[in-house]
């Protein structure tokens, strides 16, 4: 897997490391695996990992938040939407062109830069009169020849985060309680398994599309300096496997 620094390095420090492998390490050692054994596969997988090669980059892309909110701006703001509430296809410049969208979400942004990484990710497309049209409803962080690496470091991180919460169990009840859910089947032909991701992604936008006007909604309500802010949302991916076959211990 090739990886291109196109943008400022992202550093995954020890303690970000620790908090992704905490709960594959605890795993790895409630399946009956020595340390010793535990490091010698990591240390295989990882060498493994630097030899692998795939016809996509992974690229830095800098800010993690600053993609979707151009994309959510896009999506609300009066001045990029059309007669029909719906976004505009977009002049690169002017008043109400992409680089004002840009601007107007991060001041010192490179709106080159953004436009780059949202058309290599299958975001937005340039049309035959120069214009920008948006394709999707949220920042998708992979297209056909890269994969942005900050959010997808970060989706890693939150995951193993909260697994590791679940596994300490020292949350404070002041604070949510940590949780991840699924729904899955193991009998379907590979025709079915694409209809249901089809299905399963269009429901699962409309719903992020209502949690996140929740998130927009609730915060404008400013808060008192003297109270700390959260970060909180939800993150949610796709199945796709053969069967596993599990032989219940007697």
């Amino acid at each position: 897997m090739s990886i291109r620094g196109v943008s400022r390095r992202t550093a995954i420090d020890a303690k970000k490391a620790e908090s992704v492998l905490f709960p594959v390490a605890a795993f790895l050692n409630g399946g009956g695996l020595t340390k010793k054994e535990a490091v010698t596969i990591f240390s295989s997988v990882y060498d493994r990992a630097l030899k692998t090669l795939h016809g996509r980059s992974v690229e830095y892309v800098g800010h993690t938040t600053l993609y979707p909110e151009v994309v959510a701006r896009w999506l609300r703001d009066k001045r990029f939407l059309d007669h029909s509430g719906r976004p505009r296809k977009l002049q690169s410049g002017g008043p109400n062109g992409f680089t004002a969208l840009v601007r107007a979400v991060q001041s010192n942004a490179n709106p080159d830069f953004v436009l780059s990484i949202l058309i290599r990710c299958g975001n937005v497309r340039r049309i035959r009169n120069g214009k920008l049209e948006l394709l999707q409803p949220f920042f998708r962080t992979d297209g056909p020849k890269i994969l942005a690496f900050e959010p997808n470091a970060y989706f890693l991180a939150d995951a193993s985060v909260t697994l590791g919460r679940m596994l300490t169990d020292d949350t404070p009840a002041r604070l949510p309680q940590p949780f991840w859910r699924k729904v899955e089947d193991a009998d379907l032909s590979d025709a079915l398994a694409k209809k249901f991701s089809i299905y399963a992604r269009e429901r699962t936008l409309m719903f992020l599309e209502e949690l996140d006007d929740w998130l927009n909604a609730h915060k404008s309500n400013k808060l008192r300096r003297k109270r700390s802010r959260r970060r909180v949302g939800i993150g949610v991916f796709s199945i796709y496997s053969n069967p596993e076959i599990i032989n219940p211990k007697i």
